[in-house]
């Protein structure tokens, strides 16, 4: 009788448990991705290694995330070079034409891939729209492994001097880039959670899109619909701080993260790519807390970038790199920083990424991270021989075509 009463109370803590879990987490859980079927062979057609559990940061897993999001929908994906947790809400394919022909085009890849997606569809649902993030962020990660002049086999190789014999010819600790592990990327409806992940993992709490280093563990990016007052309820807006915010990862974890790259051209790259994906939705790095600096609203930087030159406003080439964060740049320094980045990658390709290369050399034989001066003084170095020229001779030339540029 009494081991009966003790099963009984086993039974009922586990059906307790059970109605603990929200039911978000229930049905996702219980629905498998209905593009493969969870099939092997049709997973891996679509270039996927696991739809979870998998490691995702620093000692924690998916499943820890689920855990601390219970309420979140999550499905999970995993590529040959991210981790994906996506909640994202099914979306209606209806409005800007610009928008819905691009996502077709996108879902036209995709069923090249799955063949069950139909491109004409009028709703993405939660795993149609964690299958186009996928898309997204492996495309971007082919960008900028070929603007980088590299291919995956470059980063095969363990290097057996780790930056000790001749820094120039190292290439990092593991496949992706030179990180040992693969990029993070968390992707929620609420902004409230963004803060619960954030806080719990990311070293402080915020509802902004949020890029964080896991010393040992790789390079993470999360945010939430809800940022900006709901603006990333767009997929257009969300795709374009995606691209950001992993384009800025990307750069930075090539060769290894061992140092950021200087503002300007971390910044700089990172408007490069999100205004190939739209021009509309400028993204400006902010503190933890802080706000979006005034502008906001003003996405025509052709025209801004012409208007700052005739003012004056943009400041040397010489000056600009001198600046040492990010968050703290006006809306100036991030029209200039993509000014000069996309005169740099229109013209100057191959030496822009030769310069950015030199500048993620190894310091100090890996053994302790440089200080920002030595970052900035190295950038000062590498300039002239990676270009051909000073950055007061760079600022003649370039000027000279932001001054003359019309918008496309």
């Amino acid at each position: 009788m009494w081991r009966s009463r003790v099963a009984i109370v086993r039974v009922l803590a586990g059906l307790a448990l059970l109605a603990a879990v929200p039911r978000a987490q229930r049905l996702v859980e219980s629905v498998p991705d209905p593009y493969t079927g969870g099939e092997p062979a049709a997973m891996a057609a679509a270039g996927y290694v696991s739809f979870g559990p998998f490691p995702f940061g620093l000692r924690r897993s998916s499943a820890d995330v689920e855990s601390l999001l219970g309420d979140e929908p999550l499905v999970w994906i995993e590529t040959a070079h991210f981790r994906i947790g996506c909640a994202l809400s099914p979306l209606r394919l209806r409005g800007d034409r610009d928008w819905v022909d691009r996502t077709q085009a996108e879902l036209t890849q995709l069923k090249e891939r799955l063949p069950r997606v139909k491109p004409a569809t009028r709703e993405l649902d939660p795993w149609l729209r964690a299958h186009l993030i996928a898309l997204r962020c492996e495309a971007l990660y082919a960008e900028v492994r070929d603007n980088l002049g590299a291919t995956d086999a470059t980063f095969q190789q363990a290097p057996a001097h780790a930056g000790r014999g001749d820094p120039r010819a190292f290439e990092g600790f593991g496949p992706h880039l030179g990180m040992e592990h693969k990029f993070s990327v968390l992707l929620l409806q609420r902004a409230a959670n963004l803060a619960r992940y954030t806080r719990a993992w990311h070293g402080g709490e915020t509802q902004a899109p949020s890029r964080h280093h896991d010393t040992g563990a790789g390079l993470d990016f999360a945010v939430a619909e809800e940022t900006a007052d709901g603006l990333l309820r767009d997929d257009f807006a969300l795709h374009s701080y995606l691209v950001y915010n992993l384009a800025a990862n990307l750069y930075n974890g090539y060769r290894g993260c061992y140092h950021e790259l200087p503002p300007w051209l971390l910044g700089g790259l990172a408007h490069w790519h999100a205004r190939h994906v739209s021009p509309r939705f400028p993204f400006f790095e902010r503190p933890v807390g802080g706000e979006n600096p005034v502008g906001y609203d003003c996405w025509q930087w052709d025209e801004r970038a012409r208007g700052l030159l005739r003012t004056g406003a943009f400041e040397p080439i010489a000056q600009l790199m001198e600046r040492p964060d990010l968050k703290a740049f006006d809306l100036e320094q991030h029209i200039e920083s993509w000014a000069l980045v996309d005169y740099l990658m229109s013209t100057r390709r191959v030496a822009a990424m030769k310069f950015l290369r030199d500048v993620k050399d190894p310091f100090h034989q890996l053994r302790r991270a440089p200080t920002r001066e030595e970052v900035h003084e190295r950038a000062r170095e590498r300039f002239e021989p990676a270009f051909g020229m000073t950055p007061e001779a760079m600022d003649a030339a370039w000027r000279a075509q932001v001054g003359g540029r019309r918008r496309k």
